[in-house]
């Protein structure tokens, strides 16, 4: 029993110790319930052994090692007691700030007007009279004479713009340059209106810090106003039709245009009365009320707008075409989507201010200004490319390169401007993706995220421009009826196709491997000792594969054609790897392995020879045979129906053998391969009867003589003719080149 107690308490203690390891906790224990300190024999030894721990036990007492125990437990327990009620003084905390800041707040927006009075008394001369009223009567007539500067270039220009007349017939891309070259002029008369706003300024300024910044903004408002009309003009020209870029109405166009002139005005506003109440030493409580009002503005007018042309996109979501269901709930469901961004934007803006975060006043609008400037350039980028595409197949009656690949365009249109969208919109609000991805997805693929991205978007376009190159390619094979073999390349083409698709998957993995860091060379070695292994243990199917390379490469057979290849014969219907399906004209499938394939017979290719023999009876004048197949080939090669197939007409070959009871005669004609040679055959076969009919001319039938001796029984005649009956069929029913 000693014995046990001792193993006991050592089994407590080494659990004792390894508590105050796990958790990091003092050797110190806490003073007893008396106040008097621990015994030295209650301190873990350093370090801690098994001999060490041996020792302790010795000198401890089950009650000791109990009260250790208990004690360290209740250690234990503590520090999560203490978690607990900091999370909760945290959320009292932080309730707290936001009431503090709510309140702060509210008595800045009730103290707004007196603000805004005392920085109108700031920008007034405190010294001397009132100086207000003239600085704004100077103020515009800067702006005035910077117009006229404008009206001055304009009219120097005149003849040059009236050069850009569009001409009768415009394409998109001619349209679109033209449009940028007054674009490009327009926003050049801002800079000469900016600049001598400018220089009137500086002659005219008199060092008032203040009165400076509030002119400066309100030159930067008008300009920010301005450039925004002249780019909504750009792309949504008053007049409709062919002038107008972005393919809207009349209205949803003015009503994009009102909403970028609104969004124009807001901002402009905001950033300047912002800068001038920052340097007026307005409070940031008070600026913090102005951001959220205008904000607020800011969010009603993208959010009215949205709802006004919801209609208009998405009939331009929707397209033109076959609609996709995805695409048609992104139609229906964008406009609330918008509300949600919107809302969400406004919203990290307010818990910003709550939080007492420095606000990003630049996030918000070009978060707007992002999310409605990438689908306009997604929808011109998608417009230029289906332009080029109807000029190209105006120009030639083939479609061009263009025209053949603009589905390619414009998925990677797509893809490019929505990537460079997010990250776009990351950047500005701060949210580093990859560290978002390494939270989810782990350091190494995070780290290696951007390279996985490209090797994915390249080998999708890759892809898709091998797919479409090939498919455009058997389009323009055209299609055959059921009876017309295919050609060479479309034979080969979709073998092709898969063979380049399981090279892109197989680059693409080892490529995604290689950007995750992992060594591929062990990888590559292993698929070369596979590939040998296999090579060995399946010879057969090497066998089949090579040698249907082979027949590829040499043209040897083709979809459609009918081929023979010893007692299986039928049309090509399917072409594998390693097996090729013939269709029997009875309808039963043969799937052949190439390398059992030792000798094929191809009769679809260039012509056919068909020839016909015919027994006729000894009499037959052989001279009126050849008239009547001479004239039948004749009729039938002048038959629209035949003569197209008919390579060399049906003439006679005259007497190919003579048997016991008839001469055989032989014809022929030279026709193209396919179904339509047997149809002529069989109608050779009826016109060459009916004309022997009408000219007399018999078919002979097979006859017996037998030779019996005078006077010989009924009986043993008939034993005669019956075994020369059966003689005749034996010979008859033997194998061609048979024996026996």
């Amino acid at each position: 029993m000693h014995a046990v107690g001792r193993m006991c308490r050592a089994v407590a203690v080494v659990l004792l110790a390894v508590a105050v390891v796990g958790l990091g906790a003092s050797p110190a224990f806490a003073q007893s319930k008396s106040g008097k300190p621990k015994a030295a024999a209650t301190a873990l030894p350093e370090p801690l052994t098994h001999d060490s721990i041996r020792e302790l036990v010795s000198r401890l007492s089950d009650e000791d090692v109990r009260k250790l125990l208990i004690d360290q437990l209740d250690r234990s327990a503590a520090p999560s007691k203490a978690k607990d009620m900091a999370m909760s003084g945290m959320v009292e905390h932080n309730a707290g700030m936001v009431r503090e800041r709510l309140r702060e707040l509210r008595d800045a927006f009730v103290a707004l007007p007196a603000t805004l009075s005392d920085v109108v008394a700031k920008l007034d001369d405190p010294d001397g009279p009132s100086v207000l009223l003239r600085v704004v009567a100077l103020t515009l007539g800067g702006l005035v004479a910077a117009w006229l500067a404008e009206r001055f270039y304009d009219f120097a220009l005149r003849r040059y713009r009236a050069s850009l007349a569009p001409p009768p017939a415009e394409t998109f891309t001619a349209r679109a340059f033209r449009l940028g070259v007054g674009l490009a002029l327009d926003l050049v008369g801002v800079a000469v209106f900016a600049l001598a706003f400018l220089a009137i300024f500086l002659a005219l300024w008199q060092g008032h810090g203040l009165r400076r910044i509030a002119i400066v903004e309100l030159l930067i408002g008008v300009v920010a106003i301005r450039v925004t009309w002249i780019f909504a003009r750009f792309l949504l020209a008053g007049r409709a039709g062919e002038e107008r870029l972005l393919p809207f109405a009349d209205l949803p166009a003015r009503q994009l245009r009102r909403f970028a002139i609104l969004l124009a005005v807001i901002w402009g506003f905001s950033s300047g009365l912002g800068s001038v109440l920052r340097r007026a030493e307005v409070t940031a409580p008070t600026i913090d009320v102005l951001i959220i009002l205008f904000t607020c503005a800011g969010v009603a007018v993208v959010l009215w707008t949205v709802w006004q042309v919801r209609a208009p996109i998405a009939r331009l979501i929707r397209g033109e075409g076959k609609h996709n269901a995805i695409v048609g709930w992104l139609a229906e469901l964008w406009p609330v989507i918008a509300t949600v961004f919107f809302m969400g934007i406004a919203a990290a803006r307010f818990y910003d201010i709550l939080d007492g975060t420095p606000v990003q006043s630049a996030a918000g609008i070009l978060s707007v200004l992002l999310v409605v400037s990438l689908p306009i350039v997604d929808m011109m980028l998608c417009r230029a490319v289906a332009a080029g595409a109807s000029h190209s197949n105006v120009d030639s009656a083939a479609p061009g390169f263009v025209a053949a690949y603009e589905a390619v365009f414009r998925r990677a249109i797509h893809i490019v401007v929505t990537v460079i969208g997010l990250f776009l919109l990351a950047e500005l609000w701060d949210v580093n993706l990859f560290a978002v991805a390494q939270a989810s997805m782990g350091g190494k693929i995070s780290s290696s995220l951007f390279g996985i991205c490209i090797v994915l978007l390249l080998s999708y376009l890759l892809w898709e421009l091998a797919k479409t190159a090939i498919d455009r390619r058997l389009a323009a094979e055209g299609e055959q009826g059921p009876d017309v073999p295919a050609s060479r390349m479309k034979t080969l083409l979709p073998l092709l196709r898969m063979l380049i698709l399981i090279t892109i998957v197989v680059m693409a993995t080892m490529s995604f491997l290689a950007a995750l860091g992992v060594d591929i060379l062990p990888l590559l070695a292993g698929a070369s000792v596979v590939g040998v292994a296999i090579g060995f243990g399946s010879q057969t199917l090497v066998r089949d594969i090579v040698s249907g390379a082979f027949f590829l490469m040499d043209d040897a057979f083709r979809l459609g054609e009918y081929i023979e290849v010893g007692t299986d014969k039928g049309v090509v219907e399917k072409i594998n790897v390693r097996t090729v399906f013939l269709r029997h004209h009875r309808g039963a499938l043969n799937i052949l392995p190439y390398g059992e394939i030792k000798r094929l017979r191809n009769t679809s290719r260039d012509w056919i020879i068909h020839v016909m023999e015919f027994r006729l009876t000894y009499d037959t004048n052989i001279q009126q045979v050849k008239k009547i197949m001479k004239k039948i080939g004749e009729e039938m090669a002048a038959d629209p129906d035949y003569a197209t197939d008919m390579l060399q007409p049906l003439k006679s070959q005259g007497v190919l053998a003579t048997e016991d009871s008839a001469i055989v005669v032989r014809a022929k004609f030279t026709a193209k391969p396919g179904g339509n040679s047997f149809v002529i055959r069989r109608v050779a076969y009826d016109k060459i009867i009916k004309a022997f009919r009408d000219a007399g001319i018999k078919f002979a039938h097979k006859e017996v003589t037998v030779n019996v001796p005078q006077g010989a029984s009924a009986e043993t005649v008939k034993a005669a003719a019956g075994a020369a009956a059966r003689a005749v069929i034996a010979d008859a029913e033997k194998p061609a080149g048979g024996a026996g």
